[in-house]
Formats: C-alpha cells, sequence, structure tokens
C-alpha cells in the first residue's frame, strides 16, 4: 500500500451525497448486469457511478467497466453477507450519519437555503433520497469492519512499515489545527417563548374557524425551506425529521391540526397531509424565539466567568467544556471540534469555519481567546470561547509527528491481506452471475467461475 492513500477507506464507495449529479436511471437502458447472492447490479448503478467518479475527478483508464464492476460486485458480496450475517444499523445511527454530511454541504455551499435552491429540494427530501443508499454504505462499513476488526499492528512494524517507504515517495503532509471551543447559549426567555407560542396558537385557532394553513404558512412560517410551498414537506419517510417532529406527525389523523410543540428548531403547529405506512406528507409552520440583546449580554457574562476560570487556573480549558458548554456535539470530547468531512479532529486551515479561522491565526498552540459572538449552521446565537489546542506546519510525512496516520496505514496494509483471504473464500460459497460482456475482464479476484 502506498503512503499516499494513506487516509483513503478499505472501500472506495463512490456513491456519496456529494457526488449528486441529476441522472436519471430511468433515462438509460437499464437492465441486471449482475448477481450476488441475493443483490443485483444493474447497468444503471454501473453507469450512475462512473458519472459520479467522472465527476470527481477519478479515472479509470482504458477497463473504466471493468474496474467499476468489480467495485459493484465487492460491495454487493459486502452487502450480501451483511444480509446473512443479520448486520443492521439502526435509526439513529443512520440519521446522525445523514445529518453529518448534509452539514458538510452546507458548509461548502454558505447556507440550508442555498443547498435546497441548488438541488430544487427540501433538506428532508434530500435526505429521504439518499437514505437507502446511505443505509446501504454503513451495513458495508460494518460488515467491513467484522472483517478486519481483530487486525492489530505493533509499533515495531508500523516502523518496519515507514522504513520501507521510499523518501521521495513520502507525501506533503498539509499545515492542520486542533481546535476546542466552550459555547454558551443565552438562557430560555419565558416571555418570549410564550409570545410564539400563543402566536401559533391563534394561527391555529384560524385554521379551525377556516383559513387556509398554506397560505398562513406562506405568510408567517420562518422554515425559509417549505414556507414557499405553504408549508408542505412531501412525501417523507419516517426519521427523515428529528424525533419530536416524527412523533407528532404519527399521532395525527388526516386534516388534524397539531398542538404547538418544539424541536431545536423552534416552535411549530402542523397538519397532517397524508400517512402511508411508516411515511407521511404534512404542512407546518415554524416560529422561532427572537434572542434579545439582553439575553445575548447573559450568555457572554456567564462565558466572561468561564473564562476567568480558565485564566486563574481553578480549572482547565477541557475541564470547563465539560463542566459549562451547551454545545451537546463537542462537551463531552474536552471541547473538541471535529472535522464532519474526515471524523477527525485535524483541520486544514481551508477547512476551518471563517470565524474560528480569523480567530486563531494569530493564536499560540495552548491559548484561548475571549468570549466571542457566534451563529450556528440552524441560526441560533451565541457566545464562545475557542482554544488553539495543536498545529502542525507542512512537512514531509514522519514517525513523530504523523505516528497515528502511519500506524493507520500499516494496519491498512494488514487489514488488505484478511480482506483479499475474506473475499476469495466468499467468492467460493456465493453464487455469482454477471453478464457475459465482463467475462473477459482483468478483475483481480476470480469473480468468474468456471462452469
Amino acid at each position: 500500500m502506498k503512503l499516499s492513500s494513506i487516509k483513503s477507506n478499505l472501500l472506495l464507495v463512490i456513491c456519496t451525497l456529494g457526488a449528486i449529479t441529476g441522472l436519471n436511471a430511468q433515462q438509460m437502458i437499464d437492465g441486471i448486469i449482475g448477481v450476488v447472492g441475493d443483490e443485483i447490479i444493474l447497468r444503471s448503478d454501473l453507469e450512475n457511478q462512473k458519472i459520479q467518479a467522472t465527476a470527481q475527478g477519478v479515472n479509470f483508464g482504458p477497463n473504466a467497466d471493468c474496474v467499476v464492476m468489480e467495485d459493484l460486485l465487492y460491495e454487493k458480496l459486502l452487502l450480501h453477507q451483511g444480509g446473512v450475517d443479520s448486520v443492521e444499523v439502526s435509526e439513529s445511527q443512520i440519521q446522525s450519519e445523514l445529518d453529518k454530511r448534509i452539514n458538510v454541504f452546507i458548509e461548502q455551499i454558505g447556507s440550508r437555503e442555498k443547498l435546497e435552491e441548488y438541488y430544487g429540494k427540501s433538506i428532508g427530501e434530500i435526505k429521504a433520497e439518499f437514505y437507502d443508499v446511505l443505509k446501504n454504505q454503513m451495513i458495508v462499513r460494518n460488515v467491513q469492519y467484522e472483517i478486519t476488526k481483530e487486525v492489530n499492528v505493533t509499533p515495531a512494524e508500523v516502523e518496519q512499515y515507514f522504513m520501507m517507504i521510499a523518501e521521495d515517495s513520502l507525501p506533503l503532509m498539509n499545515a492542520e489545527v486542533e481546535v476546542g471551543h466552550i459555547v454558551i447559549f443565552p438562557p430560555e426567555n419565558i416571555e418570549e417563548s410564550r409570545r410564539v407560542k400563543k402566536k401559533l396558537q391563534d394561527y391555529k385557532e384560524q385554521v379551525e374557524g377556516g383559513k387556509d394553513f398554506a397560505t398562513i404558512a406562506v405568510l408567517y412560517s420562518e422554515d425559509p425551506g417549505s414556507a414557499v410551498k405553504g408549508g408542505e414537506l412531501g412525501l417523507q419517510s419516517r426519521g427523515t425529521f428529528v424525533p419530536e417532529f416524527d412523533a407528532v406527525a404519527l399521532t395525527l389523523a388526516e386534516g388534524q391540526i397539531s398542538d404547538v410543540f418544539q424541536t431545536q428548531y423552534g416552535f411549530h403547529i402542523m397538519q397532517l397531509i397524508e400517512k402511508r405506512g411508516e411515511k407521511y406528507n404534512a404542512r407546518h409552520i415554524l416560529l422561532k424565539p427572537k434572542v434579545s440583546t439582553e439575553d445575548l449580554l447573559k450568555a457572554k457574562a456567564m462565558l466572561d466567568d468561564v473564562y476567568k476560570l480558565i485564566q486563574l487556573d481553578s480549572l482547565t480549558f477541557e475541564q470547563a467544556a465539560v463542566k459549562y458548554s451547551d454545545d451537546e456535539e463537542t462537551k463531552n470530547q474536552n471541547g473538541n471540534i471535529v472535522n464532519p468531512a474526515s471524523g477527525q479532529t485535524k483541520f486544514e486551515m481551508g477547512q476551518l469555519d471563517p470565524q474560528i479561522f480569523l480567530t486563531i491565526d494569530t493564536m499560540k498552540v495552548g491559548e484561548f481567546s475571549k468570549p466571542a459572538f457566534m451563529q450556528t449552521r440552524d441560526g441560533k446565537k451565541a457566545y464562545r470561547l475557542i482554544k488553539l489546542k495543536s498545529r502542525s506546519e507542512a512537512h514531509r510525512a514522519n514517525l513523530t509527528d504523523d505516528y497515528q496516520i502511519i500506524q493507520e496505514a500499516a494496519r491498512s496494509q494488514v487489514s488488505g491481506a484478511a480482506i483479499q483471504e475474506w473475499i476469495d473464500n466468499k467468492i467460493s460459497v456465493t453464487y455469482i452471475k454477471m453478464d457475459e460482456s465482463f467475462e473477459s475482464c482483468p478483475f483481480e479476484y476470480k469473480w468468474v467461475k468456471s462452469q
């Protein structure tokens, strides 16, 4: 294994949410071109993957169909074995992963509204469209994990692996930083929440009195994705939205309007349009309690106190994050911010939120900022402290600065051998059939069985 592929996964899953091309499989002549156990491969699967790979700059060379077909055969073998072994992923895991990927795209494009405008779909519709794709990817990943979970490498093996790499083959590692933060949101303003709930109750009574729910949603809802559609969300699967939203929708009868309820986005009322098993279509009106300057100053004052405690060494930044931060994603990780693109704590400078980049640009490692205003992806206002935890300059890979990456590369090399053995064993006992046009492909594995 080359060090240039250190950060790649064992399986290249080309079909990601970031490679949406708009290709309609129904526009091509489709058909089954392969069968692995009880999993089928369609011509459209292959064509989609080729188009998506090209969009990402992948060049398969003259045997593109063969290369992609082998990727698909491997993926379907893992999926088939996942079914045999009853490998499952939970609804919460799928939704969490969907949210992470959607958030990556929101950061890249600038806002939820811009993402919805770009694809011509609501966030809920985008998530629903890729639900099954992501579920299969996660099953594949879990089966891979089961194959390689016992694989380990010793420090001596890591060093031996590194010493075998030619010096001119060592990659240039980009400058990276690790950052932590402590976030304090303004305390809930009871009077403002009451005002918003009363307004929504008024809207509910107006609809019950004969006014059109959709018209009120267009005029007053603060959900930009659905307001222009009269609050309508389209037919969605359970799990597309946050659990509180699903719970209300699935208890309503068609045409019924809910009481006012709360989610992380604000307060809502909902009207169920139709329900089909675990799927439903509904309209909703969202109102968000306004945050006053006074409430924001309360959050800043609370964070000022935390800042002073850290300055006086009464507790560390990490201890303060666990004790005081309101950011549930980072507080139990000592405030460490995770890079959604990699799942790791290290960021290249270009991957950082602009607010964080400007704050840490002149900081030394170990320093932390004074309380600074911030706004979350969904528009919530808060104050936070930011700490620069580590910084590495651009350099050639070495064992001191990049041990974990090199260790993972060495482990991947050993894992590759385990996977090769697994594939050979499973091919021999699994029904595999493919279109004869692929039987002359220079596959790495013996997918074509002698009759």
